[in-house]
């Protein structure tokens, strides 16, 4: 037998000795569940942990429940001490893989294991705990985001638990309209000491008729509290209902609140002028300036808001094509409407130019409308690239389907491309808000940012579409519409010009 060199052996003794790779990323099981669990968390990369649970979901969520059932009240220490010690450090660790695993199941495309894992947290939630158990819960089926829980929330808070309140804000955390007409219901039927609550979870909703309309009745609630919580949720949602129950507060106020309900007023002309009610918001600051009492630097910035919203000007007087140049026999200019009348349309312009602006109007989309919103441009060639182009068009129909992503609605014709899906169905009318302040160009479509880009770097180096577009240099122009012979209809035409300070 060949005798090996000594350094040889003490190589190979060494090797033996070191776990190999696949031994190192698989930690010890010391037995606990959380231990174990959080230790092969953290001992893998992202495919790793997308495996780990699907695991833990395929077996009917015995797994989880081990480790939710070490999670502890933290409140109810027990003795001795170093007992209570060792219980907190479990309870750590079992937190920690919780969240880690509900953070795994909520990220996009995972919408079956967001289902699988909300299930199983609801099933624990219905059974008995303690209330700081009970919070955790809660909390981690807002993170996770899954309507599958909305039942079990919704009646925890129907018991009137004393945790109601991580109840209602994480039910309000789950997206969908289900959770709206939930909350819209709670509002109405749910204990009293919770509808402040669940008024303020209803301020981050979509302002629905319903959604305001149960805010309006709390406001005559009888608890103060409620119905406080109702009116400043009306106006975070910027609603038309808000205003004379604000005017009414603001009136009665003693002399120590009355800053805080001017503030509140305030900010409601300003949440108005964003939901595009420009008159609602003058008419408030005009009833705010003629009230006594208001502290003077709030009344010099009710007045520059006042002056702000007032310098709106209508684009469309709406009986008839005054202001308007261009092909207008292809539009009927009518009852408040501007309508591109199918097989003709053509391009129309002011006839005034505008250079910084915001732009706002409502339009409305027949199946396979297309149309477009000229910018700075001028009144003759093809606005696409001797000015630009703001696409307007129906992002649902079949035959665009295939469009290049700066074709859709919204988008800059062969520059910037738009975010798509916030379009009201076809039939229904849609609000946007164009705003061209220097080299930036900011597209909002029923209250979403679609488009928010710098001209100069959306086309350095050269246009998506690879042709020239002299037109995006242009300071000054026309607003039009530029139609290609498909019915679209047009109202509520104002702009208000930016002027630098």
């Amino acid at each position: 037998m060949q005798h090996l060199p000594i350094i040889a052996v003490l190589i190979l003794s060494l090797e033996m000795a070191v776990p190999t790779a696949a031994a190192v990323q698989d930690p010890p099981i010391d037995g606990n569940p959380a231990s174990t669990l959080l230790g092969r968390l953290e001992g893998t990369d992202a495919s790793g942990k997308e495996a780990i649970l699907d695991e833990l979901l395929a077996d009917s969520g015995q797994q989880i429940d081990a480790v939710l059932s070490q999670v502890v009240d933290r409140s109810k220490a027990i003795e001795p001490q170093q007992e209570w010690q060792a219980r907190l450090n479990i309870d750590v660790k079992a937190r920690q893989a919780m969240y880690g695993l509900v953070m795994l199941a909520a990220a996009p495309g995972r919408e079956t294991s967001s289902q699988k894992l909300g299930r199983i947290l609801a099933i624990h939630l219905a059974k008995e705990h303690d209330e700081g158990v009970e919070r955790f819960l809660v909390r981690m089926l807002g993170e996770l985001g899954n309507p599958v829980a909305i039942e079990e929330l919704v009646k925890g808070i129907r018991n009137d638990e004393n945790w109601s309140d991580e109840t209602v804000r994480s039910l309000a955390s789950i997206p969908g309209e289900s959770v709206t007409a939930s909350l819209v219901t709670l509002m109405l039927e749910a204990p009293t000491r919770w509808r402040a609550t669940i008024a303020s979870a209803l301020a981050t909703r979509q302002p629905t008729a319903e959604v305001s309309g149960v805010l309006k009745t709390s406001l005559s609630h009888e608890d103060a509290e409620v119905q406080l919580a109702s009116l400043d949720a009306l106006v975070a949602l910027g609603s038309e209902h808000a205003m004379k129950p604000a005017i009414d507060r603001l009136l009665k106020s003693p002399d120590e609140e009355r800053s805080s309900d001017v503030l509140r007023v305030l900010e409601l002309a300003e949440r108005l002028d964003g939901n595009h009610h420009e008159i609602y918001a003058r008419n408030l600051l005009d009833a705010l300036l003629l009230t006594r009492g208001v502290p003077e630097n709030q009344r010099k910035i009710a007045e520059r808001l006042r002056h702000k919203y007032g310098s709106w000007q209508s684009l469309f007087d709406g009986t008839s094509s005054s202001g308007w140049i261009g092909n207008t026999k292809g539009y009927q200019f009518e009852k408040g409407e501007i309508k591109c009348i199918q097989g003709t349309g053509g391009n129309i312009y002011t006839d005034q130019q505008y250079s910084d602006f915001i732009l706002r109007f409502e339009f409305k989309l027949w199946p396979g409308s297309n149309n477009g919103l000229g910018l700075r441009a001028p009144s003759e060639g093809d606005a696409a690239f001797v000015g630009m182009e703001a696409q307007i068009i129906d992002n649902s129909a079949e035959k665009w389907a295939n469009l290049q992503p700066y074709q859709f609605h919204g988008s800059i014709y062969g520059v910037i491309p738009a975010v798509r899906g916030f379009q009201n169905p076809v039939g229904e009318w849609n609000q946007q808000e164009v705003r061209c302040d220097g080299r930036r160009v900011k597209i909002s479509l029923n209250g979403h940012v679609i488009l928010d880009a710098d001209l100069d770097l959306a086309s350095a180096g050269g246009t998506l579409d690879g042709q020239d577009h002299p037109g995006l240099k242009r300071t000054t122009g026309h607003i039009g519409f530029l139609g290609h012979g498909d019915a679209v209809a047009f109202r509520k035409l104002r702009l208000r010009p930016l002027v630098s300070n």
